[in-house]
């Protein structure tokens, strides 16, 4: 890894982590503070009278406890999608943009191999991902001990939170790979959003059963089961390492895609 490099990106997609782990510290704190126990009872009610609206969005199995409750309105949908929409964002900017830009003449340029380079922009990928949804985790744990100590299952809760990373993980690899494979910025963007936005859709049919069931084989989000995380479930436990392998295998297609590939300049 050339650590110069590691610096200078990791400085530069700063502002746009901010922003994203700005949002989900502040949903965070707005999903701790909307607990109320007897407005649980209700949302029971509301589960038990739509189970295919609720299954749709990925909280059949809310419950009326209170790690239920965080974790339905966390990562159900809100706490996927941003990490998501990140990832998209700055793995374009980290390979595609610099090489529609030329600047990516300018690294190859320097003593430092394409395996190098690919490397170390994976990394501050890999680096600002996990800080932040270890800090979004943090003040999640710190928000629900200090306003309603003892009812979260902090240790269901942080697997659960390494399970979302090995998702997120498997879905920057995609995003990394058309980054790495593609010239042009809107190219690499519009794909990676596309597969992204493709799997998250696949899991939204496939949670209606029926003839969509077969679904759930195709997307990358039926291997998270955070109902069967909370219940200590250990196949549920063991298959976000399916996504660990799946990520490995993408980034080191992506890295090798990088060596592989013709610069358009």
């Amino acid at each position: 890894m050339n650590f110069p490099l590691f610096r200078y990106s990791c400085k530069r997609a700063f502002p746009l982590w901010l922003v994203f782990t700005a949002l989900m510290c502040a949903y965070t704190f707005a999903v701790v503070r909307m607990y109320d126990p007897v407005a649980g009872a209700a949302l029971t009610e509301l589960a038990a009278s739509l189970p295919q609206t609720m299954t749709v969005l990925g909280m059949a199995s809310y419950d009326n406890t209170f790690t239920a409750f965080i974790v339905n309105y966390l990562y159900g949908m809100l706490m996927l999608a941003l990490p998501m929409l990140f990832t998209i964002l700055l793995s374009t900017q980290l390979m595609a943009r610099h090489i529609a830009r030329g600047t990516m003449c300018y690294l190859l340029a320097s003593p430092n191999s394409r395996k190098t380079i690919a490397a170390t922009q994976r990394n501050v990928l890999l680096f600002y991902l996990f800080l932040m949804l270890a800090l979004c985790c943090g003040a999640t744990v710190v928000l629900c001990e200090y306003f309603y100590p003892g009812q979260l299952a902090v240790r269901h809760f942080l697997l659960l939170t390494a399970c979302v990373f090995a998702l997120q993980l498997a879905l920057a690899s995609v995003c990394f790979f058309f980054s790495c494979k593609c010239s042009g910025t809107g190219r690499a963007m519009t794909c990676s959003a596309a597969a992204c936005l493709l799997f998250y859709t696949l899991r939204l049919l496939a949670n209606l059963g029926g003839p969509l069931e077969y679904l759930r084989y195709v997307t990358p989000y039926t291997l998270l089961d955070p109902a069967g995380i909370l219940q200590s479930d250990l196949r549920a436990c063991l298959l976000p390492l399916v996504l660990l392998v799946l990520a490995v295998a993408l980034f080191a297609l992506a890295s090798r895609t990088f060596r592989k590939r013709t610069m358009p300049f």
